[in-house]
């Protein structure tokens, strides 16, 4: 089996795996935990457990859809926020950073994480990239 394959495999997924979480999501809104019994109380932990997981992997099989929006090297703009041309991010903002890798054929790769802000900017997967004048994409 190739990449493309099971890319269109977790694309498939994805979608029974959206329905899953709504699903999960209004279960949450309707139950009353405090009469729930030792057995049901367990279960209800595991479902919560696995949501976080499966809330993860559905947000990676979600990127796996979206093509380039917008492709640029980051400057902090006048407001002190991180900007890829005149699209602004800021804290949570998802995107795509360059990283250099001498064992990839292609120099580097893609990260994909999101900005979050502690006295300064930061790349939440890699906190102790330099971000200033690297290169990023944004994908929708």
């Amino acid at each position: 089996m190739d990449l493309e394959e099971i890319v269109k495999r977790y694309k498939k997924l994805g979608g029974e795996i959206e329905t899953l979480l709504q699903d999960t999501d209004k279960m949450f809104d309707n139950t009353n935990t405090a009469i729930l019994n030792i057995d049901e109380y367990q279960k209800y932990l595991l479902v919560y457990q696995s949501q976080l997981a499966l809330e993860k992997a559905y947000g990676c099989m979600a990127e796996l859809g979206k093509t380039t929006f917008i492709e640029g090297v980051l400057k902090k703009n006048g407001n002190g926020r991180y900007a890829l041309g005149a699209y602004e991010l800021s804290s949570g903002s998802p995107l795509d950073i360059w990283v250099e890798d001498e064992d990839s054929q292609a120099g580097g790769y893609y990260l994909f994480t999101r900005l979050e802000h502690r006295e300064d900017y930061y790349a939440f997967d890699k906190p102790s990239l330099e971000l200033e004048g690297r290169k990023a994409r944004i994908r929708r």
